[in-house]
Formats: C-alpha cells, structure tokens, sequence
C-alpha cells in the first residue's frame, strides 16, 4: 500500500482545547465520490471546530499475466485507464478538499492511499480507526457508497455521521435519539456527547409497534441528560412505515430533527453484513444526518 501526504492547515488558530478529528474518505474508483460531501464535510467540520483528514483511495490494479492477457482484449490498457481515472479523480477531488477547506478556514490534512480492489472498502474502515468520527455519504444509485459506509460503521470502531446527498443547511440545534435501552443505542449516545452537549435541545425517541420496550427506558435517559445540563425531553411514537428505519427518520423529520442518533446494528459473517432493520433503513436512503456508531 503507497501512501502520499500533504497538509494544509487553516488559517484558523489551534485552540487549547483539544480539537476534534474528522476523517472523510473519498472513492475514486469504480465511481467516484461527489463534490457534495466535501463540502458538506467542510461545514460540518467548521460547525464544530474539527480538523478535517481527507482521504483519497486511488485503484491498483495487479497487471494480468501474458498468457492470460493475451486471451482478453487489450487488457493492459483498460487497467491503465483504470488507474489513470483512479489518480486524477484522486487529484481533483484533494484540490476541491483544500480549496473549500481555505475558503472555510477549516484546518485540513490529506493523504491519497493506494490500495487494491478488493481492499478499498476495508482500507475506508483502517484508515477511520485513527480519528473522532468518520463522514460518509449514502447515494441511493451508487452501491460502492453503501459498501463503504458498512464497511467504516461495523468495521472501524468508530462512529459515522451519514449526510444525505443534500446541501447541509447549519449547525445541529435539535438533535433527536432514537432508543430502545439496547447496548448500540447506549455506544450511540456516548459517541454522539459532543454534539448533545452542544445541542440547543435534545429529544429521547422511543418507537412503539416494532419490538417490546421498557417503558420508563427513555424518561430515565432524559433524567439523566437534564442532570448533565442538557434541554432533553422525551417523546414516543408508533411505527408508521414497513421499514423502521424510515419511521425512525421520518419522526425525527417531523419532530425538526438536525440530526438523527442511533446504534447501527448487524454482524460480519465471511465479510457479508447481516443488518438490522432500521440500520439498513437508514443506509437505503438517508432522510438527514445521522450518526450511527456500532
């Protein structure tokens, strides 16, 4: 695996606080990630006072023997077109990084990593576990955004924030968890302190009709985010659509969510996830941020 390395740092002065990292990989290969996300990275990096590590995974692909070349059709060619729109991907999407960044005054840092094919998605997930939180963009019509984003969410150890393929409007002033008591919802709400604490209100979601749920679950949470100084209240709903994890977004929606809480849950089993319901919801189409954390 090659890596290369530029950093850029914002004109804006380093606090004495310690300062959160947010990591945003970008695809260049077989589809490349848009210019959306970047910039909503950008905002949403600025919004928070974040460093931003951008980084771009460029395709290498392994150069087929003779004896097997010479049976396809100008193989090493399409491997070297491969490659080629795989590195100036790369390069076009690390200037559009650097430019928002500047005009943002966001501090960045990029790197463009070369790995194989079969290693991208897992290459997403090595390259998070070094940082706060990973973003991700969820496109209905391309897979590899999906791939990736299971990938970075079960396999990093650390949290996502998903932005639909929408312009990001401001900061989280209203942020809505969804729980149900379980232990990722729990991992969740501790991986999501930093926007709760900074949240104008907070609101405990509980969704009634899908599963059995202890009653006083979400009133206690809510006890205990006032006792910390949080404007948290609690509110319940019945599920209202076949898949949960539209209910679960579509009530935050309504309820003016920024963002939408949740634990992701779902294992590997020989690298293929088997997801729980609202997890797959949410990444079959993201209605508004969400951070989910497994």
């Amino acid at each position: 695996m090659e890596i290369d390395d530029c950093n850029r740092g914002g004109s804006r002065e380093m606090e004495q606080d310690m300062t959160a990292q947010y990591f945003l990989p970008l695809s260049t290969y077989p589809d490349s990630s848009s210019g959306l996300i970047i910039s909503n990275a950008v905002a949403f990096a600025g919004h928070y006072g974040a460093s931003l590590h951008a980084c771009a995974l460029r395709v290498g692909i392994p150069h087929i023997p003779n004896a097997w070349s010479s049976l396809l059709l100008d193989t090493p060619k399409m491997i070297e077109h491969a490659e080629t729109l795989s590195r100036e991907r790369a390069e076009t999407l690390i200037a559009a990084a650097t430019n928002l960044a500047a005009n943002a005054k966001v501090e960045l840092s990029c790197r463009t990593v070369k790995t194989t094919v079969p290693l991208l998605h897992e290459t997403s997930a090595t390259e998070a576990r070094f940082f706060d939180l990973a973003i991700l963009e969820c496109v209905a019509d391309v897979p590899d955004t999906r791939i990736v984003a299971e990938a970075v969410i079960f396999g990093s150890g650390r949290p996502a924030v998903i932005i639909p393929n929408k312009t990001l409007a401001g900061p989280i002033d209203h942020l809505v968890i969804a729980w149900d008591g379980s232990r990722t919802a729990a991992r969740a709400v501790s991986d999501a302190n930093p926007f709760i604490r900074k949240a104008k209100r907070v609101t405990v979601l509980s969704l009634t009709g899908e599963k059995p749920l202890p009653e006083t679950s979400g009133a206690h949470l809510v006890e205990i985010l006032v006792s910390s100084g949080v404007n948290a209240s609690a509110t319940a709903a019945r599920v209202t659509s076949p898949s949960i994890g539209q209910s679960i977004q579509q009530t935050a929606l309504e309820l003016s969510a920024d963002m939408l809480v949740m634990g992701g849950f779902g294992h590997s089993r020989l690298r293929d996830f088997v997801l729980g319901g609202a997890t797959d919801g949410v990444l079959e189409k993201p209605l508004l941020p969400v951070l989910m954390s497994h």
